[in-house]
């Protein structure tokens, strides 16, 4: 939310951090944005004695942290603050949709902002010394390989449900290629035993690398193509298209398993067909740059920083009428 945030105030809205409601103070809109805890719920409250209009910005994890064990009570209160919230944004449509299954109550209330795009820029001028390592061994790793299509995958691990777990078919999919044409692959993730654990019995080069903020850019921009396979499941298939999006940003080609969000990205990238896909990036590289450029381009203008930042501030107005009709 803090991207969405600063194109705002630089659109001339008064909006800010909250801290929290004290006597006196308040707002006319609160945001609660992905947060599901016990510190959600006292912002809520606090935002109902205020008489601020509320409203509930919420993402998958709605669904994964359903599926975890110990999660009733985490379940419970997710629900109350939807039914709390005045208005209720998702990023995607089959999101949504998934949403109202599970609180029919909201049915009225659900408003679709997309996420903005991830801001890939490099955010230090040295990398932190750790990192400047890392990047180093990634780049000794992909030098020993120096014909290879050289592939990335990224992401989060729910174990069960989505993550390194999940990549043991689209790994067969990289080891058939590679009678072909030689490929690696680069893990970027924040779980190394996970990592060992998953990769143990894989046919192809890999390497790990511990994600960070400040290397993260850096890291994917040495790549070619980022795999991103999606299992079917309630968290997953509303996904946003958050990751195929940062990985064109970043110049790379996508092959993806498809969902109801990816489908407007077909005409640049490549669902399903993960041989074709390995093939044409391998093969073809040089007659992908416009269809990437393409991409690009339908990127920033639905989701680059002034549309989304219209886009909130359609629903903050809408909220802003709520507010006063309820007096």
């Amino acid at each position: 939310m803090l991207e969405p945030l600063a194109a705002l105030s630089e659109a001339g809205l008064g909006v800010m951090r909250y801290p929290r409601l004290r006597r006196g103070m308040g707002y006319d809109v609160v945001v609660i944005s992905k947060a599901f805890g016990r510190g959600a719920m006292r912002v809520a409250k606090a935002a109902a004695a205020a008489r601020s209009s509320l409203i509930f910005d919420i993402c998958d994890n709605r669904f994964a942290n359903n599926r975890c064990k110990g999660s009733a009570r985490h379940s419970a209160r997710t629900n109350d603050l939807l039914c709390r919230a005045d208005i209720v944004t998702v990023p995607t449509e089959r999101m949504g949709r998934l949403l109202i299954q599970s609180a029919p109550e909201i049915r009225d209330r659900v408003r679709v902002v997309p996420d903005m795009l991830d801001d890939l820029s490099d955010r230090a001028t040295r990398l932190p010394l750790i990192d400047g390592w890392r990047l180093t061994q990634l780049d000794t790793f992909l030098a020993r390989h120096p014909d290879a299509l050289h592939c990335v995958w990224f992401g989060n691990t729910m174990p069960g449900i989505a993550g390194l777990c999940q990549l043991r078919n689209r790994i067969v999919e990289l080891e058939r290629f590679a009678t072909r044409h030689p490929v690696t692959l680069t893990i970027i993730s924040n779980k190394p035993g996970l990592y060992r654990k998953a990769s143990a019995d894989w046919g192809i080069p890999h390497h790990y690398l511990p994600w960070t903020l400040a290397s993260f850019p850096n890291a994917l921009r040495r790549h070619r193509v980022a795999i991103i396979p999606v299992p079917q499941n309630e968290y997953t298939v509303g996904k946003s298209i958050n990751r195929p999006a940062t990985a064109i940003m970043a110049g790379l080609g996508v092959i993806a398993d498809s969902i109801d969000s990816y489908e407007e990205l077909r005409p640049f990238i490549v669902l399903d067909d993960w041989q074709a896909g390995l093939g044409r990036y391998a093969f073809g590289w040089d007659g992908e740059q416009e269809r990437l450029e393409a991409g690009r381009e339908h990127l920033h203008a639905h989701y680059g920083r002034a549309r989304i930042a219209e886009r909130w501030a359609e629903v903050l107005r809408e909220a802003d009428a709520r507010r006063n009709v309820k007096g």
